[in-house]
């Protein structure tokens, strides 16, 4: 079993989560970025901070939604990963965001190291990923403080039984899913990211979804198993055979996406 360190290693290859964008894209039910911007209002000339921007699948509508008198700071470990992100803006929207290489829990350093120390956000944005800061209740600390007035925080991620049909069918193959995973995948936003946005803000707003994601071939479904930081290579023929049974007798996989948006905003 994988333990942290390899699983976040694992989290910021670029490649690996471009593919499992790709796989969930071309298979899900409602479009995630179109819900995720259908819910929040980002006005003109917003100054935005993306934390553990990856690749870019949400920095790219910031920065249009933000006009041209709008700035992103695109915040993320990777510098591969950013590398993609600015490659992929296109020359109307790269004069607009700043890509910032830097672990959620040097986040204050990083910001003054790059002449922000006196800057700040209308909106702090992040997508996936906050769970895999190491104390995730201190970089949420750190970006209040650095809000403009009037400014929000909105955090999105998995919850509830997020993943349960592929986690079910991957331990019945004897496939060891990591508790941090785990708590990652499920827990982690109403235990730790919610409380801390009742304490700290008036408003907390809760938007939660439920995408089906709809896999048609075994292949398809081994193909995102082997991009997540959960796979296991030994047990990747027991599972493929599991596959192939399924898919005698059903013509599709469906892997649900449990999703919650929190937004935060009117500071205490």
């Amino acid at each position: 079993m994988a333990g942290k360190k390899s699983i976040l290693t694992l989290a910021t290859k670029a490649d690996r989560l471009e593919q499992r964008i790709r796989g969930n894209q071309a298979a899900q039910a409602v479009d995630l970025a179109e819900w995720i911007f259908g819910r929040i209002k980002i006005d003109p000339g917003a100054r935005v901070l993306d934390l553990c921007a990856g690749t870019g699948a949400q920095t790219r509508r910031i920065a249009e939604a933000a006009g041209p008198a709008g700035r992103v700071t695109a915040l993320d470990a990777s510098p591969e990963a950013l590398g993609k992100l600015r490659a992929g803006l296109g020359e109307n929207l790269v004069s607009r965001v700043t890509c910032l290489v830097a672990d959620m829990g040097n986040l204050a350093a990083a910001l003054d190291g790059a002449g922000l120390a006196s800057a700040r956000f209308d909106l702090v944005f992040c997508a996936y990923g906050l769970y895999y800061a190491a104390d995730a209740e201190a970089v949420l600390e750190t970006v209040r403080r650095r809000l403009a007035p009037g400014g929000r925080i909105v955090i999105v991620g998995p919850f509830g039984p997020n993943n349960g049909a592929l986690f079910g069918l991957l331990e019945d193959c004897g496939v060891t899913i990591a508790p941090y995973v785990k708590e990652s995948s499920g827990p982690f936003l109403a235990a730790r990211v919610l409380p801390w946005g009742a304490v700290n803000f008036q408003s907390l707003a809760v938007h939660t979804l439920v995408n089906p994601v709809r896999w048609t071939t075994s292949e398809a479904v081994m193909a995102y198993w082997k991009n997540t930081t959960f796979f296991d290579a030994a047990r990747a023929p027991r599972v493929k055979a599991r596959l192939r049974r399924h898919f005698l007798k059903s013509p599709d996989f469906v892997n649900e996406k449990w999703i919650m948006l929190a937004e935060m905003s009117r500071g205490r």
